[in-house]
């Protein structure tokens, strides 16, 4: 045994191992003087559940329509289209039940939920065709399908949408790790989300009387806004409680005594099940609780 030769070996394995320690420290303190990242756990809690895709980046030519159907197992699919005319996404679940969404048409990829369950879903990419061929009609451009293995129910209530858009950045994930610090139970951060976004944002007639009804909504944009609508109060809560590994809907449909469309979560815990939470009615004192009366509501969809 060269014993010498061990012992420089140890010893320059141990100043690595030093050298990479106060790597880690120094980016660690810069990290957390600049204000970049949540505490570590939080910051893994709000992450692991952020969608990944396979092959797709941003398109460089003028029209380009890409799918990713290798994520159905996570409950999600997604896709880049590149066009000058509107895009929309069309997703056929396994009982037949078809949902429609809007598609940015920049080039950048976005992610869709697979949120009818499990089985295999056909998927139709559409482009707004010619105005010749009519003012709304849709050609399709391409079509394949996913099969949905998912790992649990949840999966596509956990993850952030192009429809429900968070990540580790996001203000609304910081403030949710902030008002649920320290808090272990699922119903004790559901309240305070719920109080937090009730005290923080008021409801926007103006907004909910406008032709601005697009369902994409920014969470963010919502809580710098401080008001909105039904839906931007839904979509909030879904980014904060998903943040936190809580499994969130929004679902828009009718509600008793509401004109027109109406949005709210469905919110899921160990101890309750999924239960319905229609913060802006209870914000705008439509409701005594914002547990909701399920024989109040009639369900169309949900993301």
């Amino acid at each position: 045994m060269n014993l010498k030769r061990d012992g420089n070996a140890i010893v320059g394995g141990l100043v690595a191992l030093c050298v990479l320690l106060a790597l880690y420290l120094n980016t660690a303190s810069s990290e957390s003087a600049l204000g970049l990242f949540l505490p570590r756990e939080r910051a893994v809690s709000a992450m692991r559940y952020l969608p990944v895709y396979s092959y797709l980046g941003t398109a460089e030519t003028n029209e380009v329509f890409l799918m990713d159907t290798t994520h159905g197992a996570e409950g999600y699919v997604a896709v880049t289209a590149k066009s000058e005319e509107p895009v929309k996404i069309r997703l056929i679940a396994p009982g037949g039940l078809e949902r429609v969404y809007n598609v940015p048409h920049t080039g950048l990829v976005s992610y869709y939920p697979l949120s009818d369950g499990r089985g295999t879903y056909g998927i139709q990419l559409l482009k707004k065709a010619d105005a010749s061929e009519g003012e709304n009609m849709y050609v399709q451009v391409l079509q394949g399908s996913c099969e949905a293995m998912l790992f649990d129910e949840f999966q596509p209530f956990l993850r952030p949408s192009s429809y429900v858009w968070f990540t580790g950045y996001s203000d609304c994930v910081a403030e949710a790790a902030r008002i649920c610090s320290g808090q272990s139970s699922d119903d004790r951060k559901i309240e305070r989300i719920k109080d937090y976004i009730c005290d923080n944002l008021s409801y926007d007639e103006l907004l909910a009387e406008s032709d601005d009804q697009s369902f994409i909504r920014d969470p963010d944009a919502i809580l710098s806004r401080k008001s909105g609508t039904c839906l931007d109060y839904s979509v909030l809560a879904a980014a904060m409680l998903r943040s936190q590994g809580i499994p969130t809907k929004v679902v828009y449909g009718e509600m008793n005594g509401a004109q027109g469309l109406h949005a709210w979560n469905m919110v899921y815990t160990s101890s309750r099940g999924w239960f319905r939470l229609d913060l802006s009615s209870q914000d705008n004192g439509i409701a005594e609780s914002y547990v909701a009366d399920e024989r109040n509501y009639t369900d169309s969809g949900w993301y």
